[in-house]
């Protein structure tokens, strides 16, 4: 019986929400289910009543929103069926990513109650909020080429060295820039660009080995364990039934 009640209800007509994916954060809004025992690469905001967390010492707790640290492992008993959840690197998190005595989920409750909407341009003010994230200013000349160099290369190979120069800055001063305008050094910015055209690709109706192809990684082996240490799940549960908002 505790089962039962436990068990999410299934999404209505097979479709879960819609999804949102920018240089280091992936955004989610609907339909929050059950998950067993994980850890992933990325900070964790959960916020949906009746939401049931695990953590690590085994223990459970009820919470309205939670913050799950990087690399801490967790589970939900309980979803929850009008949910907002984000993934956010942990180079843009700071001091949240790793905080001292985490091991049980009544660490990971924050003050903040479910919004009366439930829409990506409040997940993205929450996430800023609860980060500190100050809204970007006005891009460098050379890092807002640097990025379209980028989205131009992909899937090929993308060099800091080659960048630099088409852009005419130092690899130093380049790489300065994505930690300081663009929230992430630039290994990361890339990883994440690259996930974003693999997820992109899956929700398309491609297969594995497609988005794989597309997004430049080496084989869809490669790309499932990438999504599985980013984000804690396989990648058909990130694409199948899932809305996209496309940037």
């Amino acid at each position: 019986m505790l089962r039962r009640l436990l068990r999410p209800r299934r999404p209505v007509n097979g479709r879960r929400g819609w999804a949102a994916i920018t240089p280091g954060r992936f955004y989610y809004g609907g339909h929050i289910g059950a998950a067993a025992m994980h850890a992933h690469y990325a900070v964790q905001l959960l916020i949906g009543d009746g939401l049931i967390l695990r953590g690590g010492d085994g223990t459970a707790h009820e919470l309205t929103a939670a913050l799950i640290p990087a690399n801490t492992r967790h589970a939900i008993v309980r979803g929850t069926d009008a949910g907002l959840l984000a993934l956010i690197d942990p180079a843009q998190a700071g001091d949240l990513a790793h905080p001292p005595g985490t091991g049980s989920a009544a660490a990971w409750a924050i003050d903040l109650s479910p919004p009366p909407r439930h829409d990506l341009p409040t997940l993205i003010a929450l996430a800023d909020e609860i980060t500190g994230t100050v809204p970007a200013a006005h891009l460098h000349p050379g890092l807002a080429q640097a990025m379209r160099l980028i989205d131009e290369t992909l899937p090929g190979q993308v060099r800091l060295s080659a960048l630099a120069d088409a852009v005419h800055l130092s690899e130093s001063r380049l790489a300065h820039l994505f930690r300081e305008q663009a929230g992430l050094p630039f290994r990361p910015y890339v990883l994440w660009m690259r996930l974003r055209l693999a997820l992109y690709a899956l929700a398309d109706g491609g297969t594995l080995t497609d988005a794989a192809h597309t997004a430049g990684f080496s084989d869809s082996a490669h790309l499932s364990r990438t999504i599985r240490r980013m984000m804690g799940d396989a990648p058909s549960v990130l694409s199948a039934g899932v809305r996209w908002l496309r940037g």
